[in-house]
């Protein structure tokens, strides 16, 4: 499924910076305030355009002495100058709106909300497009462009100090994408269809940003750490509140599992292991998710599903939906410690999207790394369908080791030895059809 909490793959969300860095400075300070640079470098001029009536020398002297002090944290030189925008806060709405509208394409759109809707975890009176551009909207505090090289802020008559955080943020987006190139990289996945890759990877970019933000704001005095909290704690939060919890978790994962995973290369390899996983980029979700499957070097398992050629359906989308998106979405009817313990065993996964204009199917393959995960999956994905879905009481067929439900919408579960299918239809004869080409041969296991 398409990646749509991420048309803004650079922005700097409010809640990221004011969560993660409440809980760094309570739970993480001695491991971050034991990181430290010794590289001295000299600050790179940067033009900076403003809206506000402050002095321009004002602003151009903040953002010049930040790209010193984002030059010392990180150890790497800015190689060109950077354009940073400071504008207002409804100029920076206005822009976001404007880059969100250009990237969503709203018959894209009404397939996701018809899929969320069938798997049952999007309210039916929710307009996702909207949602989302109003969510960015009252969210983003800048946000730095990899096709123009510009940062853009949020600032008044001076940056506070959660806008310097902001551009501590975005200027460790430009510094990275100078010398490692992470944008184009981003788009070519994107363009690619590889939206797990594009979320590993996008993980690795804001849980870097999002280290570095809170280093530096562990080094602010007390009075500007305040400051910046208190700042953060008065932005309305009414349209992220409005959503359901699973659209926020998603929104927030490159930030939150990616600063772990972005901890983790640090607490093992210093610095330079950052550098590193730009030169040997994470694959998987997982490997953000479990850092030590990337220190393997451990790949998802090559999963494919049967073609399923449907009169008047189209395939939408296809591809590798991952170990968070498998937890996010198909388990959210179920507590997040089962659905934690079901989605862990996965070992590598396909699914396909498939529309006619009116009605939406949905397949989904798993691969368990052992039988035992495949049971816990088939178990929580039962509990999860009856829980979400606009079906009946389900059906189980021993025999075949599966379980239908059937009622406004369609849904089947069935595992066989480290495999489970999931297929989901709005209607029936689809969704038979589905299972009768996609249903798995049930392995004789041990008593």
């Amino acid at each position: 499924m398409k990646r749509l909490l991420a048309v803004v793959a650079a922005a700097l969300l409010i809640a990221a910076c004011s969560d993660s860095a409440e809980d760094t400075t309570t739970t993480e300070e001695g491991s971050a305030g034991a990181v430290t640079t010794t590289t001295a470098v000299e600050t790179t001029t940067t033009e900076v355009t403003q809206t506000t009536t402050a002095p321009p020398s004002d602003i151009e002297g903040t953002v010049n002495e930040l790209m010193g002090i984002t030059e010392d944290l990180r150890g790497l030189e800015f190689l060109e100058p950077i354009d940073v925008a400071v504008v207002s806060g409804d100029e920076l709405a206005r822009r976001i709106r404007e880059s969100i509208q250009e990237q969503i394409d709203p018959a894209e759109i009404v397939i996701d909300e018809a899929l969320f809707r069938l798997i049952g975890i999007l309210p039916a009176d929710l307009d996702l497009a909207q949602a989302i551009e109003d969510l960015y909207a009252e969210q983003v505090a800048g946000f730095y462009d990899d096709e123009t090289g510009e940062i853009v802020v949020m600032g008044g008559q001076e940056i506070s100090p959660l806008s310097k955080i902001t551009v501590v943020h975005e200027l460790i987006h430009a510094l990275s994408d100078q010398h490692f190139g992470f944008g184009a990289v981003l788009d070519d996945l994107y363009e690619q269809e590889r939206y797990q890759e594009a979320t590993a990877v996008l993980s690795l970019v804001e849980g870097e940003a999002t280290y570095f933000e809170i280093l530096y704001l562990l080094d602010l005095p007390q009075s500007e750490q305040v400051a910046a909290m208190t700042e953060a704690q008065g932005i309305d939060t009414a349209v992220v509140d409005s959503l359901p919890d699973w659209f926020r978790a998603d929104l927030m994962f490159p930030y939150e599992a990616g600063f772990g995973f972005v901890t983790r290369l640090v607490d093992e390899q210093g610095i330079a292991g950052i550098n590193q996983a730009y030169e040997h980029l994470p694959t998987t979700v997982e490997q953000i998710m479990h850092p030590e499957k990337y220190f393997v070097g451990e790949p998802g398992m090559e999963v494919q599903l049967t073609p399923t050629p449907v009169d008047g359906y189209e395939i939408y989308e296809e591809g590798v939906y991952g170990e968070w998106a498998l937890h996010t979405y198909l388990l959210d009817g179920v507590s997040d410690g089962e659905s934690e313990v079901a989605s862990a065993g996965w070992g590598g996964d396909t699914y396909r999207v498939m529309w006619n204009g009116t009605d939406v199917a949905f397949a989904y393959l798993f691969e368990g790394e052992s039988t035992r995960d495949a049971e816990e999956l088939e178990a929580a994905l039962v509990a999860s369908v009856d829980a979400t879905m606009a079906v009946g009481q389900g059906l189980g067929d021993q025999d075949a080791q599966s379980t239908t439900f059937v009622g406004t919408d369609y849904a089947f579960v069935q595992r066989s030895g480290a495999f489970v299918l999931f297929i989901a239809a709005d209607d029936q004869a689809v969704g038979d059809y589905l299972v009768q080409v996609l249903g798995l041969e049930v392995e004789e296991e041990a008593a």
